[in-house]
């Protein structure tokens, strides 16, 4: 049996139950709603960043995952992917991390992106701009942990000023830094990573300044050495030089991202051209004097790269090109032009009989229209001149026909079922002339003696 609160003796009893209530009512709508889906995208400019401390992903990753889950909890979404970029920069769009989020993206119903930073997105007001229109086509919500943007007026005003702001950093940073480059450079210091015979290598002086510097490898440097010494005999090439370096035991410097492997060839090459192991530091184009220690003296670098000209002159390449065209488009015979109507015909080699010249054998006939921009009494003359040159042609290069040929020849076109009168009996050519030739009427006329289908006509 069910007792009765007096809720006029027990005032606070019924207000706990009534919230108690309303909590239950709201957590069951809870369920009942949609979640909001989001993904969440780190990056880090360079890769010192994403291994400081010893861990796999350094300090900022971490700190950008916690920041952008916060900011889904606030949002109620849930987070169902993640995107990393470490060692990436933002200046470019071309990151593998940021692509296969947008394609994520295209192909699910996800309502939030969820940056830490604007910048971590993009540093280009380009790329900026490219990137938010393809979230907005695919129904997307930009969202920063640590920055107040939305799709309103004044939101979209602070992303645009944002996004400049961070393309500005972008470029007065590697301003800064080229300028920093130059000044060590022209000091004789190494402006990046020493090519392999040389170690990069900190040291502390005694105010506790951090100094870095490079120093020889003692164990690659010695077979570096040998490799310019051994080439500048002139008895091997690059090719077995690297296959003698590489029983010697060569190998790259290892890095936390790629073990010890041998060099190849395109390696080698560079390595035998590298002015550096000279101590001449090749920068922007330039050459300056460098502050380390030589691994080979400049004569024989010299020697060397003069070898690998000599070579390189004479090297002979046989380069096959397969042209895709090729059996598709023919050339118009000289003569013929756009005045053939009839499609080209493939004509058979010439053989010891054929005299005729290939002017001839490609001239323009009755048959042939005028061009489109020639005039009808231009062709005519053109036709008559070709007529009369191949006469003469025929007169100075064919053979006379004997009685015998002659009489032959008129028996094989009374015999044909081809009547002359239909045009088409000209075309026959009679026994002693070229069947490479293409007939004309004064050449049939000569050699058969019997009238053209145009003369009967």
């Amino acid at each position: 049996m069910r007792e009765r609160i007096d809720t006029k003796k027990y005032p606070r009893k019924e207000a706990i139950m009534s919230t108690a209530t309303l909590d239950t009512a709201t957590s069951e709508l809870a369920a009942e709603a949609p979640v909001l889906l989001a993904v969440s995208y780190l990056r880090v400019s360079t890769r010192e960043q994403g291994e400081r401390g010893g861990t796999e992903e350094g300090f900022s990753i971490p700190a950008q995952r916690e920041a952008n889950a916060r900011k889904a909890d606030e949002l109620g979404a849930r987070i169902v992917h993640e995107f990393i970029d470490a060692g990436e920069s933002a200046r470019s769009a071309d990151r593998d991390g940021l692509q296969d989020m947008l394609a994520f993206i295209a192909a699910t119903r996800v309502a939030f992106c969820i940056v830490h930073k604007l910048d971590r997105l993009a540093r280009n007001r380009a790329d900026d701009v490219k990137i938010h229109e393809a979230l907005i086509s695919a129904g997307v919500t930009l969202v920063s942990a640590t920055e107040s943007i939305d799709q309103t007026p004044s939101g979209m005003f602070v992303h645009g000023i944002m996004s400049s702001i961070a393309e500005f950093y972008s470029r007065s940073l590697a301003t800064d830094v080229t300028r920093g480059l130059t000044q060590k450079v022209a000091q004789g210091g190494t402006p990046g990573r020493a090519p392999i015979g040389y170690l990069n290598v900190r040291q502390t002086d005694k105010q506790g300044r951090e100094i870095r510097t490079v120093k020889v490898d003692p164990e690659r440097a010695p077979l570096i050495a040998w490799a310019f010494e051994r080439y500048a005999t002139g008895e091997t090439s690059v090719t077995a030089l690297l296959r003698d370096l590489t029983a010697r035991g060569l190998v790259s410097v290892p890095s936390p991202k790629r073990s010890s492997r041998p060099l190849g060839k395109n390696a080698l090459y560079r390595v035998l051209t590298n002015p550096y192991y000279a101590g001449v530091i090749r920068y922007r184009g330039a050459l300056h004097p460098g502050a380390h220690v030589s691994i080979v003296e400049p004569a024989l670098f010299d020697q060397v790269q003069s070898l690998l000209k000599a070579r390189n002159a004479h090297a002979t390449r046989h380069v096959q090109h397969v042209h895709h065209l090729r059996g598709l488009l023919h050339a118009v015979p000289a003569g013929r032009g756009c005045c053939s109507t009839s499609p080209p015909t493939r004509e058979a080699p010439p053989t010891p009989t054929s005299s005729a010249p290939a002017a001839q054998r490609s001239a323009p006939t009755a048959r042939d229209g005028p061009c489109p921009s020639q005039s009808r009494s231009d062709w005519s003359r053109t036709l008559t001149r070709t007529s009369q040159s191949a006469k003469r042609t025929t007169d100075t290069s064919l053979p006379r026909l004997t009685p015998r040929s002659t009489n032959a020849a008129q028996d094989a076109i009374r015999s044909s079922p081809t009547s002359p009168r239909t045009g088409r009996a000209w075309k026959l050519r009679a026994t002693s002339c070229s069947p490479h030739t293409s007939p004309t009427p004064s050449t049939c006329r000569r050699s058969s003696g019997i009238k053209t289908a145009s003369a009967l006509g």
